[in-house]
């Protein structure tokens, strides 16, 4: 398994890069949810070996509270369908079944650890 990005919600997107920018990460993918509305802005090191994806949810334009500021982590698995039982096994509780995400996009799938943090896996 790989550790892919970290996400968390901003109010204010184009604040939100000039700040990562300064860090010496650039933008490397955005997308456009139309039915989720929000748009997701990938942003990662030259090495491009983690990302931070900003999420803003169109509309949400006043303050997150900190529990609803963090998004969750993100792994890229192979096979879905045979990591959720396991991460069940060990305490894990399954938030969201294995869907397709909009248009082309890969196999996502959530999981909360035993402590509730959300955990996103992607099956590409």
């Amino acid at each position: 398994m790989k550790f892919v990005h970290v996400a968390t919600r901003t109010r204010d997107l184009e604040a939100a890069i000039k700040f990562y920018e300064q860090l010496g990460l650039t933008e490397k993918k955005r997308s456009e949810l139309v039915k989720g509305k929000a748009t997701l802005v990938f942003m990662a090191p030259e090495a491009d070996n983690f990302a931070i994806e900003l999420v803003y949810n169109w509309g949400k334009d006043d303050g997150y509270p900190g529990g609803e500021r963090f998004g969750h982590f993100a792994f890229e698995t192979e096979d879905i369908d045979a990591v959720l039982p396991v991460l069940e096994l060990f305490g894990g509780r399954v938030t969201r079944m294995p869907y397709m995400l909009e248009g082309d996009g890969p196999r996502l799938a959530f999981i909360d650890d035993p402590d509730g943090n959300s955990i996103e896996l992607i099956q590409r």
